[in-house]
């Protein structure tokens, strides 16, 4: 996977646009679609997903499962825990393992659809995690002040 931006970041929105019959602004006959929408891989993938049913979504939750801590009946499933399911062979056929070549693509476009959804949460949570590292940097520096050269 190759990409080019001017400020050097992975580009969290992806040239993928749709082209309605009747689009409700002539002016823009096209609509972009996010990379983390759930509706990216039946439209990218008909093949995979020839219902249409939608994809991964956030804060999507599992009732329960084998894994599951204690008392934890409900847990969030992450989009990478998603596409691994998909990949898994339940029966004797799974379409996206029998796709042939089409599977490295599919590989590729959900390696970026994984890493754009922790990019996503890097920027929208920078207030709680940077309050975390400075919280240890100013402790450290009141009890015991170091000269780092």
């Amino acid at each position: 996977m190759v990409f080019v931006s001017s400020d050097g970041e992975p580009p969290f929105e992806r040239n993928i646009r749709v082209y309605p019959l009747n689009p409700e602004n002539p002016q823009q006959p096209f609509i972009n679609i996010n990379i983390l929408s759930p509706n990216l891989d039946p439209m990218a993938y008909p093949i995979f997903f020839p219902y249409g049913e939608p994809g991964w979504q956030p804060n999507w939750r599992c009732e329960s499962y084998q894994g599951a801590q204690g008392n934890q009946s409900r847990v969030n499933v992450t989009i990478l825990q998603y596409k691994s399911a998909l990949t898994v062979v339940l029966d004797d056929f799974n379409p996206i393992i029998s796709a042939g070549k089409l599977i490295r693509q599919w590989i590729v476009d959900s390696y970026l659809q994984v890493e754009a959804n922790n990019l996503n949460f890097i920027r929208t949570h920078q207030q709680q995690l940077r309050t975390e590292l400075y919280q240890g940097l100013a402790d450290r520096n009141s009890s015991n002040p170091v000269l780092i050269i």
